[in-house]
């Protein structure tokens, strides 16, 4: 009884493992045919032409899974048409990813007027895409698997993995590049179309504080002085709030006004194109600087080194050892403008504008710290109040727009403020 009982054992695990098997078999093969299936449908296939009349020559053509018939007055145009269709197809079934991003590069300098060094990021931030795979060939899937390898990279310099905002850059940047194959008929489908970015991006850079400012601002001030234009340029980041590749790409032409006039004749978006008064103290060094230069001959850039934008990175880590402050990048800088600019009462709408913004609003989250950006709302606020006494609707706007916690404040210097103006009455005559 126990050896029958063995031998129907067995064969029921015989028979489970090969309805496994043929399971998994039928899984397999089913799969196989979905992707023939699906790769069949992408294909195109044109038949004919078929003469249905003496002046009417038909083409069947399949694209997409899509069958349709198209007529032609004689068979050469037929033939031509015929021929184009499948040279365009067997273009995009071979066209790989990486002549799509030279393709793409070349639409971007060539059709949208794009600035060189802002292609060369583009093509950059599509260095993590496979360029020897065919487009065609990138499925959502793969996307999706392709866009978390990047996010665990690791990067060799400083073995640590992309921050979320350069990350979250190179998906923007992937989704947009595929979205153009697809509008050129490379590719039949924007694979990252539905990735979903990974990470939380910080907003705004590490500023240094107002004493470590003024550290960092000696310092500059002596090197430049003794002829280093890298000081001098980072200086004009502070006093002027210049990118980096602003103040590279300024020439002896752009001062003018014996060195009283800096001008932007164009920048990162449309509205860097700026007139900016630069500070008296300058004047001297800057005329000296452009003494023996050319026209068109770079100021704060060497003459003879292709644009890079570690040049200035390098520079200012070497500027905040020297002035022992907290290593910061040149867009720093930048943003400090905007924070101190605001708290020593420029307008929102001046401190934007000399940052070449179009509104404020990309001042205040990118660039200026939150706290100066509240102090010159409540300073608003208040000079509303002291100069239209009797304009209660502009009060209560202004009051709208501050945050809740700053009301206490604002009413005790308020109260200041009366106690101020009322004192001189309480004091005895004489």
């Amino acid at each position: 009884m126990k050896a029958k009982l063995d031998k129907m054992t067995k064969s029921a695990k015989s028979q489970r493992r090969k309805l496994s098997a043929a399971t998994e078999e039928d899984t397999i093969v089913g799969k196989i045919r979905e992707e023939r299936s699906q790769s069949k449908q992408e294909e195109v296939s044109v038949w004919g032409p078929y003469r249905d009349g003496p002046t009417r020559f038909r083409l069947k053509i399949s694209e997409r899974g899509e069958v349709r018939n198209v007529c032609y007055k004689t068979r050469e145009d037929a033939e031509t048409v015929k021929a184009n269709l499948l040279a365009q197809a067997e273009d995009r079934q071979e066209c790989t990813v990486g002549a799509a991003v030279t393709a793409f590069c070349q639409y971007l300098e060539e059709t949208r007027c794009i600035k060189e060094d802002s292609v060369r990021g583009a093509a950059q931030k599509l260095a993590w895409l496979p360029a020897g795979a065919l487009l065609v060939s990138i499925k959502p899937e793969q996307a999706e698997r392709l866009y978390r390898e990047l996010v665990q990279s690791v990067n060799p310099r400083n073995k640590k993995p992309p921050s979320a905002a350069t990350q979250r850059a190179r998906l923007t940047t992937a989704r947009y590049f595929f979205s153009w194959a697809q509008k050129s008929g490379l590719c039949r489908q924007n694979p990252f179309a539905s990735v979903q970015p990974i990470g939380r991006m910080n907003v705004g850079k590490k500023q240094l504080r107002i004493d470590e400012a003024r550290r960092f601002e000696a310092v500059c001030l002596k090197q430049a002085e003794s002829g280093d234009t890298a000081a001098f340029g980072a200086l004009l980041m502070i006093y002027l709030g210049l990118r980096q590749s602003e103040v590279a790409a300024r020439v002896k032409r752009d001062i003018d006004d014996e060195g009283r006039v800096l001008w932007i004749p164009s920048g990162k978006t449309k509205n860097a194109k700026r007139r900016l008064k630069i500070p008296e103290h300058l004047r001297p060094l800057l005329l000296t600087l452009i003494t023996e230069k050319e026209s068109e001959e770079r100021l704060f850039y060497p003459p003879n080194r292709k644009r890079s934008s570690s040049y200035y990175w390098a520079h200012v880590r070497r500027l905040c050892r020297l002035a022992d402050v907290p290593v910061i990048c040149p867009h720093s800088l930048r943003g400090l403008h905007a924070t101190l600019a605001l708290e020593g009462g420029a307008t929102a709408d001046s401190v934007a504008k000399a940052l070449g913004h179009g509104s404020f609003a990309m001042t205040a989250r990118h660039y200026a710290t939150e706290s100066s950006v509240l102090d010159a709302q409540s300073s608003r606020v208040s000079s509303a109040l002291a100069a239209h006494p009797d304009s209660q609707i502009e009060w209560a706007r202004l009051l709208k727009g501050l945050p809740a916690e700053r009301l206490p404040e604002l009413f005790v210097y308020l109260r200041t403020q009366c106690s101020a103006v009322q004192q001189p009455d309480d004091k005895p005559q004489t």
